[in-house]
């Protein structure tokens, strides 16, 4: 009986030692997927991706400049969806300003980058959505297309071809 009561005082004891230092050990090992990297929506942050924006506005111009004849092949791989999300997020202003910050896009083409924008705006969310826009006959699209031209002639991209077989949308 004297043994039971001894138990029975010293376990609450021993569980308590052991949970405690579970807790020390617990807090002394950092983790490794707490590593602290930029903050999101820092400079930094949009600074370590300028790269994969800047391939990613390459490839959405080149698409753009495709008229109804290129853009038949390739209909299949890539849809218009996929590019309007595209355009969407590229055009974020910490994204495009990090392409400024980091030179892949030089200050002068800042306008022409604007009036892209302006007018791949002038479709709508659901027309890129559904891929309601008519390639070959759409004035919209004929003016993307001009617009897109000129940011890769502007921007000095001389390789307008490209696999958009193996594009992943963003």
């Amino acid at each position: 009986m004297m043994i039971i009561l001894y138990l029975m005082i010293l376990t609450p004891l021993f569980l308590k030692k052991y949970l405690d230092y579970q807790d020390s050990k617990r807090s002394v090992v950092p983790a490794p997927y707490c590593s602290k990297g930029p903050e999101h929506g820092s400079d930094a942050y949009y600074d370590q991706y300028s790269q994969a924006h800047y391939d990613l506005l390459v490839r959405c111009l080149i698409f753009c400049s495709f008229d109804a004849e290129k853009f038949k092949p390739i209909e299949e791989n890539l849809s218009l969806r996929d590019i309007g999300s595209d355009l969407d997020s590229l055009f974020d202003g910490n994204k495009m300003e990090s392409l400024f910050r980091n030179e892949f896009v030089e200050r002068s083409v800042q306008p022409k980058l604007l009036h892209f924008k302006n007018v791949t705006s002038e479709i709508s969310e659901s027309e890129w959505l559904f891929e309601s826009v008519d390639v070959a006959s759409d004035e919209r699209w004929k003016i993307i297309n001009d617009t897109a031209e000129e940011l890769l002639t502007e921007m000095n991209i001389k390789e307008r071809g490209f696999d958009f077989a193996l594009y992943v949308p963003q």
